[in-house]
Protein backbone atom coordinates (compact mmCIF):
# COMPACT_ATOMS: atom_id res chain seq x y z
CA UNK A 1 0.00 0.00 0.00
CA UNK A 2 1.28 3.49 -0.86
CA UNK A 3 2.19 5.96 1.86
CA UNK A 4 -0.65 8.44 2.16
CA UNK A 5 -0.57 11.94 3.61
CA UNK A 6 -1.32 12.27 7.31
CA UNK A 7 -5.00 12.14 8.18
CA UNK A 8 -6.83 14.92 9.95
CA UNK A 9 -8.82 14.44 13.15
CA UNK A 10 -12.29 16.00 13.11
CA UNK A 11 -14.93 16.36 15.81
CA UNK A 12 -16.66 13.24 14.53
CA UNK A 13 -13.54 11.12 14.03
CA UNK A 14 -10.60 10.90 11.67
CA UNK A 15 -10.95 12.12 8.08
CA UNK A 16 -10.34 9.47 5.43
CA UNK A 17 -8.71 10.61 2.20
CA UNK A 18 -10.89 10.44 -0.90
CA UNK A 19 -9.02 9.47 -4.06
CA UNK A 20 -9.83 9.90 -7.75
CA UNK A 21 -11.42 6.75 -9.28
CA UNK A 22 -8.38 5.92 -11.42
CA UNK A 23 -6.23 5.64 -8.26
CA UNK A 24 -8.26 2.61 -7.11
CA UNK A 25 -8.52 0.92 -10.52
CA UNK A 26 -5.30 -1.07 -9.98
CA UNK A 27 -6.37 -2.14 -6.47
CA UNK A 28 -9.68 -3.44 -7.81
CA UNK A 29 -7.90 -5.36 -10.61
CA UNK A 30 -5.40 -6.87 -8.13
CA UNK A 31 -8.13 -8.07 -5.78
CA UNK A 32 -10.17 -9.56 -8.65
CA UNK A 33 -7.03 -11.37 -9.90
CA UNK A 34 -6.43 -12.80 -6.38
CA UNK A 35 -10.04 -14.01 -6.25
CA UNK A 36 -9.74 -15.60 -9.71
CA UNK A 37 -6.52 -17.43 -8.72
CA UNK A 38 -8.12 -18.72 -5.51
CA UNK A 39 -11.26 -19.83 -7.40
CA UNK A 40 -9.07 -21.76 -9.84
CA UNK A 41 -7.23 -23.41 -6.90
CA UNK A 42 -10.58 -24.54 -5.49
CA UNK A 43 -11.59 -25.88 -8.92
CA UNK A 44 -8.27 -27.75 -9.30
CA UNK A 45 -8.44 -29.15 -5.74
CA UNK A 46 -11.88 -30.57 -6.56
CA UNK A 47 -10.41 -32.50 -9.51
CA UNK A 48 -11.31 -29.91 -12.18
CA UNK A 49 -14.97 -30.90 -11.97
CA UNK A 50 -17.07 -28.37 -13.90
CA UNK A 51 -20.37 -26.88 -12.76
CA UNK A 52 -19.31 -25.30 -9.47
CA UNK A 53 -17.77 -22.09 -10.85
CA UNK A 54 -20.13 -19.74 -9.01
CA UNK A 55 -19.59 -21.55 -5.71
CA UNK A 56 -15.81 -21.51 -6.27
CA UNK A 57 -15.88 -17.77 -6.97
CA UNK A 58 -18.00 -16.99 -3.90
CA UNK A 59 -15.80 -19.11 -1.63
CA UNK A 60 -12.65 -17.52 -3.08
CA UNK A 61 -14.12 -14.07 -2.61
CA UNK A 62 -14.86 -14.81 1.06
CA UNK A 63 -11.28 -16.10 1.50
CA UNK A 64 -9.71 -12.94 0.00
CA UNK A 65 -12.10 -10.12 0.94
CA UNK A 66 -13.60 -9.88 4.40
CA UNK A 67 -17.20 -8.91 4.86
CA UNK A 68 -18.12 -5.72 6.64
CA UNK A 69 -21.62 -4.77 7.68
CA UNK A 70 -22.78 -1.67 5.88
CA UNK A 71 -25.86 0.46 5.44
CA UNK A 72 -26.41 2.67 2.38
CA UNK A 73 -29.20 5.19 2.87
CA UNK A 74 -30.58 8.00 0.81
CA UNK A 75 -32.12 11.21 2.09
CA UNK A 76 -33.36 14.26 0.20
CA UNK A 77 -29.93 15.88 0.48
CA UNK A 78 -27.38 13.06 0.41
CA UNK A 79 -26.51 9.39 0.06
CA UNK A 80 -24.81 8.11 3.23
CA UNK A 81 -22.83 4.90 3.73
CA UNK A 82 -22.08 3.65 7.23
CA UNK A 83 -19.85 0.58 7.45
CA UNK A 84 -18.67 -1.39 10.47
CA UNK A 85 -15.09 -2.32 9.64
CA UNK A 86 -13.51 -5.48 11.00
CA UNK A 87 -10.12 -5.65 12.69
CA UNK A 88 -9.86 -1.98 13.67
CA UNK A 89 -8.74 -0.46 10.38
CA UNK A 90 -7.02 2.91 10.68
CA UNK A 91 -7.87 5.85 8.44
CA UNK A 92 -4.56 5.63 6.57
CA UNK A 93 -5.30 1.97 5.71
CA UNK A 94 -8.53 2.90 3.90
CA UNK A 95 -9.04 4.17 0.38
CA UNK A 96 -12.31 5.74 -0.78
CA UNK A 97 -13.26 6.77 -4.30
CA UNK A 98 -16.50 8.48 -5.34
CA UNK A 99 -17.90 8.96 -8.83
CA UNK A 100 -21.28 10.57 -9.55
CA UNK A 101 -23.04 7.15 -9.47
CA UNK A 102 -20.47 4.84 -7.85
CA UNK A 103 -18.65 4.42 -4.52
CA UNK A 104 -15.61 2.21 -3.87
CA UNK A 105 -14.21 1.49 -0.40
CA UNK A 106 -10.99 -0.48 -0.07
CA UNK A 107 -8.67 -1.28 2.79
CA UNK A 108 -5.75 -3.50 3.70
CA UNK A 109 -4.34 -4.31 7.11
CA UNK A 110 -1.68 -6.81 8.16
CA UNK A 111 -2.48 -8.97 11.19
CA UNK A 112 -0.35 -11.36 13.22
CA UNK A 113 -2.19 -14.68 13.37
CA UNK A 114 -1.29 -17.61 15.63
CA UNK A 115 -1.29 -20.85 13.64
CA UNK A 116 -0.61 -24.45 14.52
CA UNK A 117 -1.19 -26.69 17.48
CA UNK A 118 -0.43 -26.40 21.17
CA UNK A 119 3.27 -27.31 20.86
CA UNK A 120 4.00 -26.12 17.32
CA UNK A 121 2.27 -22.77 17.27
CA UNK A 122 3.79 -19.99 15.22
CA UNK A 123 2.81 -16.48 14.15
CA UNK A 124 2.03 -15.66 10.53
CA UNK A 125 1.34 -12.28 8.95
CA UNK A 126 -1.94 -12.25 7.08
CA UNK A 127 -3.54 -9.46 5.13
CA UNK A 128 -7.15 -8.52 5.84
CA UNK A 129 -8.82 -6.82 2.92
CA UNK A 130 -12.10 -5.09 2.37
CA UNK A 131 -13.41 -4.07 -1.02
CA UNK A 132 -16.93 -2.79 -1.54
CA UNK A 133 -18.29 -1.27 -4.72
CA UNK A 134 -21.70 0.35 -4.61
CA UNK A 135 -23.81 1.65 -7.46
CA UNK A 136 -25.44 4.74 -5.99
CA UNK A 137 -29.22 5.33 -6.19
CA UNK A 138 -28.76 9.02 -7.09
CA UNK A 139 -26.15 11.23 -8.69
CA UNK A 140 -23.79 12.70 -6.08
CA UNK A 141 -21.16 15.45 -6.10
CA UNK A 142 -17.79 13.71 -5.51
CA UNK A 143 -16.07 17.04 -4.76
CA UNK A 144 -18.33 17.62 -1.72
CA UNK A 145 -18.06 14.09 -0.32
CA UNK A 146 -16.66 13.56 3.18
CA UNK A 147 -15.42 10.31 4.72
CA UNK A 148 -14.84 9.94 8.46
CA UNK A 149 -13.63 7.01 10.56
CA UNK A 150 -14.90 6.97 14.15
CA UNK A 151 -13.67 3.87 15.96
CA UNK A 152 -14.64 0.96 13.71
CA UNK A 153 -17.38 2.90 11.88
CA UNK A 154 -16.71 4.51 8.51
CA UNK A 155 -19.22 7.16 7.46
CA UNK A 156 -19.23 8.56 3.93
CA UNK A 157 -21.60 11.46 3.19
CA UNK A 158 -22.16 12.19 -0.50
CA UNK A 159 -24.30 15.28 -1.23
CA UNK A 160 -26.73 14.76 -4.11
CA UNK A 161 -26.67 16.72 -7.33
CA UNK A 162 -30.01 18.36 -8.13
CA UNK A 163 -31.34 19.58 -11.47
CA UNK A 164 -28.92 21.94 -13.14
CA UNK A 165 -25.85 19.99 -11.95
CA UNK A 166 -25.42 21.77 -8.58
CA UNK A 167 -25.08 19.91 -5.32
CA UNK A 168 -27.84 20.27 -2.75
CA UNK A 169 -25.36 22.16 -0.54
CA UNK A 170 -24.97 24.91 -3.19
CA UNK A 171 -28.71 25.11 -3.81
CA UNK A 172 -29.49 25.54 -0.10
CA UNK A 173 -26.83 28.27 0.24
CA UNK A 174 -28.16 30.12 -2.80
CA UNK A 175 -31.78 29.97 -1.59
CA UNK A 176 -30.77 31.27 1.84
CA UNK A 177 -29.34 34.43 0.28
CA UNK A 178 -32.64 35.58 -1.36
Amino acid sequence: MKDLPATKRTEKGIAVKILPPQDLANRISEVHAMIARRAYELFANRGCEHGQDVNDWLEAESDIVHVCRHDLRESAEAVVLRAELPNSFKADQLLVSVEPRRLVVSGERELDTICGGHYTAHIEKRTRRILRMHDLPSTVDPSKTTATLNGETLEIVMPKVVAGGKSTEKVEAASAGR
